[in-house]
């Protein structure tokens, strides 16, 4: 084989290496993006309901706050604004 054969066939693994690495990455790339927007949908799909779960349970908190009050003697529309009673 003369050294020009081998000086291209060794030019041609060099090639053929970098393109395998410039593969592994593309796919590593197209992996983190899809993982990146598979989180993108669920924290779209979830933060509302988990914001509505938090707010109901404000709500329900609140409630149970004014009932209590209200047992207590403290007229309702004073138990409803959610004052502090020493």
């Amino acid at each position: 084989m003369t050294q020009d054969h081998k000086e291209t066939r060794d030019r041609l693994a060099q090639q053929g290496l970098r393109v395998l690495q410039a593969q592994q990455d593309f796919v590593a790339q197209t992996a983190l993006l899809a993982l990146e927007a598979q989180m993108a949908w669920l924290d779209l799909w979830a933060r509302p309901v988990l914001l509505a779960s938090a707010d109901f349970r404000a709500s329900q908190d609140r409630q149970a706050r004014t009932a209590r009050l209200v047992r207590r003697g403290i007229p309702e529309s004073l138990a409803r604004q959610g004052l502090r009673v020493l």
